[in-house]
């Protein structure tokens, strides 16, 4: 009889530790899955915005409030050095910031 409890006991651990590193696993796919989509959309943006100001001078580029795609919307925030804050938010409230610089042609 405590052959048999210990056994079962044992069985259950190595269940719950499977399905610990399954679990696991699951939330680093996800997180991956985000991060990938958050910085795919961040560089759409970035080229984006260097497409549309390829031409423009530093006091006339165009800086979107923000830019609007199927899986998020990115927000962009311009500072008087010519670098833009763009902050991604995924549908699932995933979120990511980068900084970018709209180079200026000489």
């Amino acid at each position: 009889m405590p052959i048999t409890i210990f056994y079962l006991f044992l069985s259950q651990m190595m269940l719950f530790g499977i399905i610990r590193v399954y679990e696991n696993q699951l939330y680093l796919y996800r997180l991956t899955e985000n991060h990938y989509k958050a910085q795919t959309l961040l560089a759409y943006t970035d080229y984006w915005l260097k497409d549309h100001n390829k031409a423009s001078t530093p006091e006339n580029r165009i800086v979107p409030a923000s830019l609007s795609f199927e899986e998020g919307i990115v927000h962009c925030v311009a500072d008087a050095s010519g670098k833009v804050t763009a902050t991604v938010t995924l549908q699932n409230a995933y979120s990511e910031t980068l900084v970018l610089e709209i180079l200026s042609p000489e």
